[in-house]
């Protein structure tokens, strides 16, 4: 009776097992063609941290934290390799001098009609962007996720103004409309 149980507990757990949903969506091929569309903004922010070099060693002055919200920005990725994006949103900063209690601010930013131009590179996961303005979308991004819905793209940035080094961490995420 001992080994009917056995057979029976292994016949049930093996068809509960083999039950699994085996169908597989066809990959999303990454192009310029399977790229283009009407975007929203779902999320938008960076971390910058700043530093400098004192006696040879690095040493940070200051950390921000910047959060997009309350999108209303249009951005168009066409086919053909060029892009438009326009409107309007707000970011939370909180920057944080080392020392000092962090600072908030509250603003409305005003992203004025721009348009570019994009590459893709399917072999690195890259889209850089250019435009004749700088603004939303410029650089080269990395590519986390890209699905029928969702467009997301990290930056990281190092810059350099005077004796300060910036480092930017951008995250931004487009939901097709």
């Amino acid at each position: 009776m001992k080994k009917i149980k056995y057979i029976f507990f292994a016949v049930i757990t093996a068809t509960i097992l083999s039950c699994a949903d085996n169908s597989t969506e066809p990959e999303l091929v990454l192009s310029n063609e399977s790229l283009a569309g009407n975007y929203d903004i779902a999320v938008l922010d960076s971390d910058i941290e700043t530093s400098t070099i004192v006696a040879n060693i690095p040493v940070t002055v200051a950390n921000a934290s910047l959060v997009g919200d309350t999108f209303q920005v249009d951005v168009v990725i066409n086919a053909d390799g060029t892009f438009t994006a326009g409107g309007q949103y707000r970011v939370v900063s909180t920057i944080t001098p080392v020392g000092t209690p962090p600072i908030n601010e509250t603003e409305i930013i005003i992203v004025e009609p721009s348009s570019g131009s994009y590459i893709l590179n399917s072999l690195q996961n890259t889209v850089t962007f250019t435009s004749q303005d700088a603004g939303l979308l410029e650089g080269t991004f990395n590519i986390i996720v890209f699905n029928e819905t969702t467009f997301t793209l990290n930056q990281q940035i190092e810059e350099t103004l005077g004796d300060l080094t910036l480092k930017i961490n951008v995250n931004l995420s487009l939901e097709r409309k």
